[in-house]
Parts: structure tokens; C-alpha cells; sequence
């Protein structure tokens, strides 16, 4: 491995504060992208913290989980705690609430037949109640053959 001097590694500092890409970097400083990524990841980042590793978002997982049951979208969410998506993610799959809730399987006889029967998916959604993209998910598995019926 090529050693970095001092004036490289400060470059390379200097450019990924400024958020600019990796194998940017390497072009502008003159080496490999590998040399870059080993440097940042394995010698600056685990001296001077990765963001990634505090969880520092667990301490808006109120604010979150109360937004989401208040079915605010991820976006919307994202905006006003500041979080990324994949920290939004992380939070909610500890809760036990979802916004999505299952589809019983009376319901998913009733959507494999009015399928069959001609019915379009905005009709057996409006007509059962369910979700557009529910019925839409199901109507797809019943035509791969993915689904086939209990009865």
C-alpha cells in the first residue's frame, strides 16, 4: 500500500468534509480510490468518530414514532427530526405499531374472487375497503400463481 503524506491526507480530509465522492477525491489528490477509502474508513473515521456508530438518533425515537403514527410520510419526517431515512427505518422496526396492517384471509378469497369475476383493482378496493397497493400486491401473487386458493 502506498503511504499517504501528510499534505495528501489533510487533501483528502478537506474534500470529504466538503462531501464530495471518494473516487473524486483519489482523482484530485492522484491516487487510487482504494487508498482513499482505506484512509477514511480505517484511519480517520475511527479516530474521529463515525456519526453512523452513536445512535445519536435514538434520542428522537419519541418524536418519530409519534409522527409516523400520525401517518406523517417518511420525507416529511426526515425534514423535521433531521434523520436520515435508513435512522427513520432503524427506529420503527422497534415498535410494535404498523401503519400497514395485514390482510385477512376472508378478504384475500373475496379479492381472488372478484378478480375472477372481472372486477378492476380500484373496484375491490373501494368495495372491501382495503388499500389500492394491498389489493394491487395480491392481485399480482394471484396472477403469478404465487397465491392460489384455500377452498
Amino acid at each position: 500500500m502506498t503511504s499517504l503524506t501528510q499534505e495528501q491526507k489533510d487533501e483528502i480530509v478537506r474534500l470529504y468534509k466538503l462531501k464530495i465522492e471518494n473516487k473524486n477525491i483519489a482523482k484530485f489528490v492522484g491516487v487510487s480510490p482504494h487508498i482513499v477509502n482505506n484512509y477514511l474508513y480505517k484511519e480517520y473515521l475511527t479516530t474521529h468518530g463515525r456519526a453512523k456508530y452513536t445512535k445519536e438518533h435514538f434520542k428522537q425515537a419519541d418524536v418519530v414514532i409519534e409522527m409516523y403514527k400520525l401517518d406523517y410520510p417518511y420525507k416529511q419526517i426526515t425534514e423535521r427530526t433531521g434523520l436520515a431515512h435508513h435512522h427513520i427505518c432503524e427506529i420503527i422496526k422497534l415498535t410494535t405499531y404498523r401503519r400497514r396492517q395485514g390482510i385477512t384471509i376472508k378478504n384475500l378469497r373475496e379479492v381472488q374472487r372478484l378478480w375472477e369475476e372481472g372486477y378492476k383493482i380500484a373496484n375491490i378496493s373501494y368495495n372491501l375497503g382495503i388499500p389500492y397497493g394491498q389489493v394491487q400486491y395480491w392481485v399480482r401473487k394471484i396472477r403469478e400463481g404465487v397465491y392460489t386458493s384455500l377452498h
